[in-house]
């Protein structure tokens, strides 16, 4: 029942910029409604620069935690599926529904085997939209995390299970060419451990024009979550584009770890990453 009410709810809240948003449609701009689609034209681009968005990576990086400093490497694979897309005739109004999942591994660089440290999972069904020049996305995920068995019989550490489910709706815009906001709240329906339900997450990532000869890119992501007193989880990234959809930059990160067994720890990551998204 607590999911079917949080998806009601997600629902409605996805409704509500119709009744705003709809007056202002018959002047939306074409050219910016571009910036807040993806590359297949379906509503809401993808945050690639967030830790927390199912896209392929590879990044080679170092990991500060106190005065401990490890060399890691975090592999991950994702993507997404979209299945259906619906818009009024005048183009003004679109909905697509989407699943995604991605699995986010972490390995052990400093070690002689490069063992696996940490992997978590998460798949979502999404329900996305536009209208005029706003998009937004309703998510129902779930996620779940293990430490890995070598690293566990290396250090001894004790495994913690978590797994939770939760909603999350984000609303994205594109103010000026190149440029893509984006934000919203969240909240769990089912958490294990019991964790506090509330978060926002919000960002911003900018593009050259498409017609350039090299394409840079810059982005910066951040997390929020009651659970953790709301200390800020920051993501940036600086780079430039090697082909559509694939690109390779400075990767920085502080605040609470994106490794899920260890997010009570705070961490500062810098390295070089390489990605793609579709």
């Amino acid at each position: 029942m607590k999911l079917q009410r949080g998806l009601a709810v997600g629902l409605l809240l996805l409704a509500v910029p119709v009744a705003v948003v709809r007056p202002l449609a018959a002047q939306a701009n074409r050219g910016a409604a571009s910036g807040i689609r993806d590359a297949s034209g379906h509503p809401f681009r993808t945050p690639a620069g967030s830790p927390l968005e199912p896209v392929h990576r590879l990044a080679l990086l170092s990991a500060t935690r106190d005065s401990l400093r490890d060399g890691i490497a975090l592999a991950d694979v994702g993507d997404r599926l979209g299945f259906w897309i619906r818009r009024d005739p005048d183009g003004d109004v679109e909905y697509a529904g989407a699943i995604h999942g991605g699995v986010f591994s972490r390995f052990d660089l400093g070690g002689p085997d490069q063992a696996l440290i940490e992997v978590h999972y998460r798949i979502g069904a999404l329900l996305r939209a536009r209208f005029g020049e706003v998009a937004a996305r309703a998510e129902l995920y779930h996620l779940s995390s293990h430490l890995g068995d070598e690293f566990l019989l290396d250090t001894g550490a004790r495994p913690i299970s978590t797994s939770r489910e939760g909603l999350e709706l984000l609303l994205q815009g594109s103010p000026v060419s190149g440029l893509t906001v984006y934000g919203g709240p969240g909240v769990l329906l089912r958490a294990t451990p019991d964790f506090e339900p509330l978060s926002l997450r919000a960002g911003a990532a900018w593009e050259s024009a498409p017609g350039a000869r090299a394409r840079f890119h810059a982005s910066v992501d951040y997390f929020g979550w009651a659970e953790l007193d709301w200390e800020p989880a920051i993501a940036a990234e600086l780079g430039a584009g090697l082909g559509r959809g694939t690109r390779v930059g400075l990767l920085l990160g502080f605040g609470p770890s994106r490794a899920e067994q260890f997010l009570r720890q705070s961490e500062r990551l810098i390295g070089l990453s390489v990605s793609h998204v579709r």
